[in-house]
């Protein structure tokens, strides 16, 4: 598994769409959708995401796939650096690049924390943020099952 340090995986694109904007801070910040307006017309707004739309850019998994040895999956937290708005028009790649991977004793057994950091990137190659995020498996054999 330390073989997976410095692992990326394959990028993956987004286009964000105005309605995807909309939607989603709708969601997060309980407003409603703005109208969108013409294309062509003066009065058009560029729509800011809440940062936190880019939780929802899933990157592709590494090839070969990162041998998960526990049945069980937390999220361990994330820590974002932003360096600038997703605004609708934009097209995001995602790649995350596996940092390192710590094996620790818990209460329930073995535990391995996993940590990445996942890099967001617009069209231009230009960095939009960066996170830090660590992924903590644990528990029963990934192939092993108790019911």
């Amino acid at each position: 598994m330390r073989n997976f340090v410095g692992a990326k995986s394959p990028p993956v694109t987004y286009k964000v769409s105005h309605r995807e904007i909309a939607r989603f801070n709708a969601a997060i910040r309980g407003e409603l959708p703005p109208v969108e307006s013409d294309p062509g017309g003066d009065d058009v707004v560029q729509l800011e995401a809440n940062p936190l739309i880019l939780r929802s850019f899933i990157t592709a998994p590494f090839d070969p796939p990162f041998p998960e040895p526990f049945h069980d999956v937390l999220d361990g937290g994330s820590r974002f650096h932003f360096h600038r708005p997703v605004v609708a028009g934009d097209k995001i790649t995602v790649v995350r690049q596996m940092t390192d991977v710590i094996e620790k004793a818990g209460r329930l057994g073995p535990m391995l924390f996993k940590i990445s950091n996942v890099t967001y990137s617009d069209d231009n190659g230009d960095v939009v943020a960066k996170q830090e995020s660590t992924s903590i498996s644990y528990g029963r054999s990934a192939g092993e099952t108790s019911w």
